[in-house]
């Protein structure tokens, strides 16, 4: 596949699972031996399964996720994606809610039409944070 075919296929994957929620999109954009590494179930789960995991994790801690692509490019035949996550949080000692920011950085590497591996670089710390997870 050519640079801008893979490109659109993460923007794909980003826009159905990520953005909208439709998790079965997975079953069609990533391969059956697809691995997550750095991400929240890292090499615990593979197959679109581990994306199905991952998104509806996020999705149900951060309540109207929305991803934003800052920029994509394809280096070395890996399509890289540096990314704005933004979602409305409630607090839950309080009734304030606030909009949670969250920029990363994306890696995918593509073969035969699919999604096979992605590495994520964010702030784990500052995210576990936000949800009053302890971190130490």
């Amino acid at each position: 596949m050519s640079a801008s075919a893979n490109e659109a296929l993460v923007l794909q994957a980003i826009e159905a699972i990520w953005n909208r929620g439709d998790l079965d999109a997975a079953d069609a954009l990533f391969a059956p031996v697809y691995l997550n590494h750095y991400g929240l179930i890292t090499d615990l789960v593979s197959g679109p399964e581990a994306i199905k995991i991952s998104a509806a994790i996020y999705r149900l801690a951060f309540p109207g996720l929305h991803v934003s692509v800052d920029e994509i490019r394809t280096v070395e035949g890996t399509v890289v994606v540096r990314w704005t996550a933004s979602a409305t949080l409630s607090r839950s000692s309080t009734t304030t809610t606030a909009q949670e920011v969250l920029t990363g950085i994306t890696r995918s590497r593509i073969a035969a039409g699919k999604i096979i591996e992605t590495w994520t670089e964010w702030d784990r710390v500052g995210v576990l944070r936000t949800l009053g997870i302890p971190t130490e």
